[in-house]
Formats: structure tokens, sequence, C-alpha cells
């Protein structure tokens, strides 16, 4: 792949981080008093479909050395620990490529629950390693159907961009 395919790559990853990080910081409890001691049940996980959607279209393009710089890549854009991203791209890149022959068969509804499921891993992860005092069931099984709603949308919108620009 070219050096354009993989900036383009990068910047939709980074900006549904980017959106993640401005959804997250929007707190409508603080405007609703009934609301705000109400605990949070609600995250997405649009960066992280993103680049599970660039794995599952172009598999053959985007070996695991992309994903590695594209996790370091975000690590140091959104200030988090050196290696999270890297980890869980890399590992999310190596069943996307095991599996890429078999996930063209699934149906859409298939390809839902699998990357919404990718997701609330990652989601687990991420509260288990660096908050497990927010750690909420709740929250994973809210979280699970905000990325399942998000996944046509991402996986639309992501196919109209490779077609027209890669």
């Amino acid at each position: 792949m070219n050096f354009k395919g993989h900036i383009i790559i990068f910047l939709s990853i980074f900006f549904g981080f980017w959106f993640d990080h401005f959804i997250s910081s929007f707190d409508i409890r603080a405007q609703i008093l009934i609301l705000e001691n109400a605990p949070y049940l609600m995250e997405t996980c649009i960066g992280f479909l993103i680049f599970c959607y660039w794995v599952y279209a172009i598999p053959e393009k985007l070996q695991s050395s992309s994903a590695l710089l594209y996790g370091l890549l975000i690590d140091l854009c959104f200030g988090g620990a050196i290696g999270f991203h890297m980890l869980f791209f890399v590992a999310t890149s190596y069943v996307i490529h095991v599996y890429a022959l078999r996930f063209r068969l699934f149906s859409y509804f298939q390809l839902i629950i699998f990357f919404a499921g990718a997701a609330i891993f990652y989601l687990a992860c991420k509260y288990l390693i660096f908050s497990p005092t927010n750690y909420s069931y709740l929250l994973l099984i809210f979280s699970f159907f905000v990325n399942a709603f998000a996944w046509l949308p991402i996986y639309f919108g992501m196919r109209y961009i490779r077609r027209r620009l890669i």
C-alpha cells in the first residue's frame, strides 16, 4: 500500500478516537440534576471499530507492522500508556487475519455481533487495567449495544472512503 493510503487510514482512526474522547467529555449527567449521581453507562469505541474495519476490508494490505505503528501513534497522540493500543491493534489484526476469509461469509448481523464483542473486550481490558474501580457490567452491556448500532454506519462510511480514496 502506498503512503497516501496509510495516511488516510491513520487519519480515519485518529478522528475516530478523537470523536470518542469528544463524546466521553460531554457528560449530560452534569446538566440534569436527577442524573448527577448516576453511574456513567456508555462508552463508544469508534476508533477501535474503524481500525477493525480497515483490517477486515483490506487484510492483504494491512500487516501487523501497520497495526503496531498505528497503535503506537494513537498511544502517543492521546497520551495513553505506550503499548496498550499497540497490543490490542496487533492482537485484533492477528485474529482478523486468521479468520479473514470466514468473515467474508458472515452476514451483517454476524459482523455486528463479532465487532461489537471485540470492542467490548477492548473496553473491558481498558477499564480493568487503567480504572478497575469504575469497571461495570452495565457499562459493558450498554456499550455493546451502542457499538453494535455504530458498526453499520462505520462500515458503510469507511467503505465509501476506501472506494473513493484508496
